[in-house]
């Protein structure tokens, strides 16, 4: 299995993963497995536990991504604002210009009360 798994990080990483969404053939990876005698539902698992892939299965191809975290601080104050603003630097680096042009759009139509409260939200949490 871990073979088998080493070899798919490969190929992503050939095609640009991280920093891309890759796809691969749907029914080709579970015939691939199923020959090998394993499980492709276990190896999408692996994948996201110990490798921080995230994998969407989709009719005709998977579509692996990184991984997102869910897991945050339960307060604000618990929050590391290096750390968040690196966190938002790669989401948004990893945006495709459509999502960015969305956010930039976002914010161009709040009122300047909203900018106000959201730029004191940022220097309350040492961002900015």
């Amino acid at each position: 299995m871990e073979k088998f798994i080493k070899s798919i990080v490969q190929n992503l990483e050939e095609n640009g993963f991280p920093a891309k969404k890759v796809s691969l053939p749907t029914e080709k990876m579970y015939e691939i497995a199923d020959k090998k005698g394993l499980s492709f539902n276990k190896i999408l698992e692996k994948l996201n536990c110990d490798f921080n892939v995230e994998a969407k299965v989709e009719t005709e191809k998977i579509i692996f991504s990184k991984a997102v975290c869910n897991t945050s601080p339960e307060s604000p104050e618990q929050i590391d604002p290096q750390e968040m603003m690196k966190k938002a630097q790669e989401m948004m680096a990893n945006m495709d210009p459509a999502e960015l042009q969305k956010m930039k759009d976002m914010f161009t139509d709040m009122s300047d009360s909203e900018k106000d409260d959201l730029m004191q939200k940022g220097k309350d949490m040492g961002i900015l």
